[in-house]
C-alpha cells in the first residue's frame, strides 16, 4: 500500500508519530483542558495546572489551543505538553508579555509581581503576528530516556501548531537551569532570550529566572528543508 501525504509538513508530522510510537510513547491529544486536568491530575498529582492553560480563565478550545499527552506501552502517562496562541493583536509580543506577564505564570509558585522583571529580547520585540505559546513541558523518564525523547517530542510540538495554526512565531519560558543544561536545544528551538523573565517570590530572597525559547515561520521551515532521509522508514 502507497500512502500519499499532502505536503512534507504532513510527512514530518507521521513520521513523528511513528518515531515515537517506535520509542513506545503513543500520543494522544484535544482541546478540552478539564480533560487535560484531569489527566494531570493522574499523571503529576503535584503539579497544579499552569496559568495559560486555565479554563477557567481563558477561552481554550479546538481553534487556539491543543494538548498532547504520550502514554508508555504499559499505559501510563510519561509526557505532557500543551500550546496555545497568543491575542497580540497589533502589539508585538515583547509589549504584549509586558502588559500581560501574569498569563504566563509558572505553576506552584507565589509571585511577588512588584518585584518581578520582565527584560524584553530584541525577537520578542521583533515579534507579531500569529504567534504560539508552548508549555507544560514534561517527561516522566529516566533523564537518559526524557533526553533521547525530548528532540521527537520538540518537533512534533512544531509540526502540530504548523498544522493547526502556520504559525508566524512559536515561543515557550524554559528554566534558567534547564536552558544552561541544553534542553532549548535539544527541544528543537533556534533562538533564545536569556534572562527574559526575574520572577520574585513572595516571601524569599529567591528568585526564579527564565529564559525565552522562540523559532520563526522562517526557522521551522528551514528545520522541514534539513534531511529527513532517517525518517523515511518510520512514515512508510
Amino acid at each position: 500500500m502507497t500512502f500519499q501525504y499532502k505536503s512534507k509538513a504532513h510527512f514530518l508530522y507521521a513520521a513523528s508519530h511513528n518515531e515515537l510510537q517506535s520509542m513506545g510513547v503513543k500520543i494522544t491529544s484535544g482541546s478540552d483542558f478539564e480533560e487535560y486536568r484531569e489527566l494531570l491530575a493522574i499523571a503529576r498529582p503535584d503539579h497544579a495546572l499552569g496559568e495559560p492553560f486555565e479554563p477557567t480563565k481563558y477561552e481554550l478550545n479546538e481553534r487556539n489551543a491543543i494538548w498532547m499527552v504520550g502514554h508508555n506501552e504499559a499505559g501510563e502517562i510519561i509526557h505532557t505538553q500543551a500550546m496555545k496562541t497568543v491575542p497580540t493583536l497589533h502589539f508585538s509580543l515583547a509589549e504584549y508579555l509586558g502588559r500581560n506577564l501574569r498569563e504566563f505564570e509558572p505553576s506552584g509558585m507565589d509571585i511577588d509581581y512588584n518585584n518581578t522583571v520582565y527584560r524584553p529580547g530584541p525577537g520578542a520585540a521583533r515579534m507579531n503576528g500569529t504567534i504560539v505559546y508552548h508549555g507544560e513541558f514534561w517527561v516522566g523518564c529516566s533523564p537518559r530516556r526524557g533526553a533521547l525523547l525530548s528532540p521527537a517530542l520538540g518537533k512534533l510540538a512544531f509540526l502540530t501548531a504548523l498544522d493547526h495554526w502556520r504559525p508566524d512565531y512559536t515561543f515557550g519560558f524554559i528554566a534558567k537551569s534547564l536552558a544552561f543544561k541544553g534542553f532549548s536545544a535539544r527541544f528543537g528551538f533556534m533562538h533564545n532570550e536569556p534572562n527574559a523573565v526575574k520572577y520574585a517570590i513572595n516571601g524569599s530572597s529567591d528568585t526564579f529566572e527564565g529564559t525565552m525559547g522562540y523559532m520563526s515561520s522562517e526557522d521551522l521551515h528551514y528545520v522541514l528543508d534539513l534531511p529527513y532521509a532517517d525518517q523515511v522508514a518510520a512514515a512508510a
